[in-house]
């Protein structure tokens, strides 16, 4: 049983690739600081996201843009502390609607265009973490995240935005965990967190832009639970519950005098993503893991450009190699995103059928 330990859910989410709430592309993975001794890892990520929405005039096309990932991982232990620092990406805003404007789009025939923005935002997550074992069950877990936005860009039908910025947000944390039976249950907590960015617009991509003032973005307060323990010899069952207060975390970027460029932002509604699987360990060597996890979304009807989906389900499978003092471990993941059409000034985007899939992969080493 005790050899089931290491064998957690974050194998299953390796490929995770569902729309989540707000941007969240990546959580952060403390599972790291659970192994034993020093460890490091390093993983990539690929999703698919066939996504298309059908515009007011009759133009179905793929809105959102495939993504790729990598994470990498360091953690080393000092008697009765972990130090562990982690890169990732924690967020991202992918879009391509401008190419869903249908021919003679302008802003005197708003008919023919797309209410879907185009966007390339990328936030990028530096977490420094520690932990320190109270006792053989019990432990604590403090840190700091970097966010960090570096020259993103957003278009929509009135504008051309720029945004940069960066800040650090406090993680607080708890774990009780009986190795016996591969037992551990963890709080992480990570605090609403405003971050100012520079920001600049003009009226369109083609003309420079200029400044402007009080632009930000604010990460949600958000509570992961993450659950496991072993119910048979070699059988893991675990879970985890993700609530984000994204109603209060949104991006946004006010009126530029100069063009003039009207003010933009998101508008995402509050999430709670659970999670249930079995991992079975097939050898001394191989084990594999099965998935399904799901998210509310905000509806069936939205007001923001941004939003793509209504939530998601997902159907996850991974298998984990181990050999001598390194593990491979592979994930396949398929989501349903719930149906949702948006309308803003008249215009609108029906998202129907739509799916996302994504494959991963991740080398451990323990030294």
């Amino acid at each position: 049983m005790k050899n089931l330990l290491k064998v957690t859910f974050v194998g299953m989410l390796l490929a995770s690739p569902a729309f989540s709430g707000g941007w969240e592309a990546s959580r952060l993975d403390s599972s790291m600081m659970y192994q034993d001794g020093s460890y490091a890892e390093v993983a990539t990520s690929s999703a698919d996201y066939d996504i298309k929405g059908t515009t007011q005039a009759g133009k179905k096309h793929k809105m959102a843009k495939d993504q790729t990932r990598t994470m990498l991982g360091f953690k080393m232990q000092y008697g009765n502390f972990d130090v562990g620092l982690t890169s990732y990406r924690s967020g991202a805003i992918q879009m391509d609607g401008a190419n869903g404007h249908s021919a003679g789009c302008s802003l005197a025939n708003l008919a023919a265009c797309s209410v879907v923005p185009s966007a390339d935002v990328e936030v990028n997550s530096l977490a420094l973490l520690g932990r320190y074992r109270i006792n053989d069950n019990m432990s604590v877990l403090a840190g700091l995240n970097r966010y960090d936005v570096s020259n993103g860009k957003v278009t929509t039908l009135l504008g051309h935005y720029v945004v940069s910025g960066d800040e650090m947000a406090p993680i607080v944390g708890a774990a009780y965990e009986n190795k016996e039976i591969a037992l551990r249950a963890e709080l992480v907590m990570q605090i609403e967190t405003d971050v100012a960015l520079t920001a600049a617009s003009s009226t369109s991509p083609a003309v420079a832009t200029s400044s402007v003032t009080g632009a930000k973005m604010v990460l949600p307060q958000t509570f992961t639970l993450n659950l496991q323990s072993g119910i048979a010899e070699d059988t893991l069952l675990f879970g985890s519950i993700h609530k984000a207060d994204w109603k209060s975390a949104n991006i946004a970027i006010p009126a530029n005098t100069v063009g003039p460029v009207s003010k933009t932002g998101s508008d995402f509604s509050n999430s709670t993503a659970y999670s249930i699987g079995l991992g079975r360990k097939l050898t001394d060597n191989l084990s594999v893991l099965g998935s399904y996890s799901m998210e509310d979304g905000g509806g069936a009807t939205s007001t923001s450009s941004f939003t793509m989906t209504d939530g998601h389900q997902t159907l996850g499978l991974a298998a984990r190699y181990t050999t001598d003092n390194m593990t491979i471990t592979g994930g396949y993941n398929y989501a349903k995103v719930g149906d949702v059409k948006v309308t803003s000034s008249g215009l609108t985007s029906d998202y129907k059928d739509n799916k996302v899939t994504g494959f991963g992969i991740k080398l451990g080493f323990s030294f």
